[in-house]
Order: C-alpha cells, then sequence, then structure tokens
C-alpha cells in the first residue's frame, strides 16, 4: 500500500489512474493488521495512513488473490488489460534461526 500511496501522490488528482490491490489475505494491510500488536504507536500509524489510501476512490481491493496461484501475472496484464503491475510482498512464515534464548 506504501507503493500506491506515493503513486497516487506522485501523479496527482488530475491524472486519470486506478489502482487495483490484490491481497493473499482475506483483509487488508498484511502483517500490519494480523502479526503486530495493534497497541503500537507505529502500528496505528501505519493503519491510518493504509486507511487514507484504501478511501481514495482511485482504489479498489481484492482480498483471497493469490498471483501466480488465482491469477497470473500474465493474465493481469492481457485479460485484466492492466498497463503495470508491481509485486510488493513479504515472507508468508517465520524463519527458525536457531539462536538460543
Amino acid at each position: 500500500l506504501y507503493t500506491t500511496k506515493y503513486l497516487l501522490k506522485a501523479l496527482g488528482a488530475k491524472n486519470h489512474i486506478a489502482v487495483d490491490v490484490l491481497e493473499a489475505l482475506p483483509t487488508p494491510y498484511g502483517l500490519v493488521r494480523a502479526g503486530v500488536a495493534p497497541d503500537h504507536p507505529e502500528v496505528k500509524s501505519v493503519q491510518n495512513d493504509f486507511d487514507a489510501v484504501m478511501e481514495d476512490e482511485r482504489v479498489r481491493f481484492f482480498g483471497n488473490v493469490k498471483v501466480g496461484q488465482d491469477v497470473s501475472v500474465s493474465d493481469l496484464r492481457k485479460v485484466c488489460g492492466y498497463d503495470a503491475v508491481v509485486m510488493c510482498y513479504g515472507a508468508n512464515f517465520d524463519r527458525v534461526l536457531g539462536l538460543k534464548g
């Protein structure tokens, strides 16, 4: 969503742009919503930023969609007609480091 935030800001309200956010999880914000304690001040700030992005009329959200499984990048370009596809993703699971303590 940060990519979307700065893309919308850089192009401004006068340019015709539409952004579709495809998320593997059923809800937006990924681990900001599901993996971090909500009482952290930094998390609230990030949520406020993301709320502002998602409230923009140029942005649509599609949850529970896994690119590469439910839809291919090729289909996004050819069938859906996207001019650009930006892939942003994080870790799906924890990684055990094997450190004591």
